[in-house]
């Protein structure tokens, strides 16, 4: 466990959390996870999309709204959650059948939550995992909002808009007919179903 702080391994059943805690610790030295300075998830990533919407999911966790990442390193993170560095793109591989999945079931049952929706690349493995997970079983509606780029330069336009819908989604909602400052729509799927839009 990284330290002191939040962490979506005391918001799990100890089962989830035993099997999340073994597949990060076995991905740990492949990962190159350097812990001795921590800095809460939301804040160590500097990508575009976070350079676009850190400020919006610092004010969504004031406000005690759930936020929860994917990652390379560490599986599932709270946006708060207290890590170090590493070097690991998110591979599905690298974590254990299941246990990613049944994580994100886990937490958002004993959170109460009822509705999620997750903002990410239809072709990555981030949307893969989320794709995976058996939402409806657990009685959770989750859509899955993708940027659509048709053009050049979708390895920054993408996460740009990722991280622009992600504040828009927190500020004031998020709809069809959004765009990103680069032009990207969006697509939308509700997940367990085969509606998108």
């Amino acid at each position: 466990m990284p330290g002191h702080g939040p962490s979506i391994l005391s918001e799990v059943d100890s089962a989830n959390r035993v099997r999340l805690s073994k597949a990060r610790a076995e991905l740990r030295m492949k990962a190159h996870v350097d812990e001795t300075t921590l800095m809460s998830a939301y804040r160590r990533y500097a990508g575009h999309l976070y350079q676009y919407a850190s400020e919006s999911i610092g004010a969504a966790l004031a406000e005690q709204r759930h936020v929860v990442v994917v990652s390379g390193g560490y599986g599932l993170l709270l946006a708060d959650e207290p890590i170090g560095m590493y070097e690991r793109r998110f591979v599905l591989s690298d974590w254990p059948n299941g246990v990613l999945e049944e994580c994100l079931l886990n937490y958002a049952c004993r959170s109460g939550i009822r509705f999620v929706m997750a903002v990410m690349s239809s072709t990555t493995n981030y949307a893969k995992l989320i794709k995976r997970v058996s939402w409806s079983s657990a009685g959770l509606a989750a859509t899955l909002v993708s940027p659509v780029s048709d053009g050049g330069g979708a390895m920054v336009k993408v996460p740009r808009a990722e991280g622009q819908a992600v504040s828009q989604l927190i500020e004031a909602g998020l709809k069809k007919a959004w765009h990103s400052s680069d032009g990207l729509g969006l697509k939308i799927c509700t997940l367990g179903g085969a509606t998108c839009l």
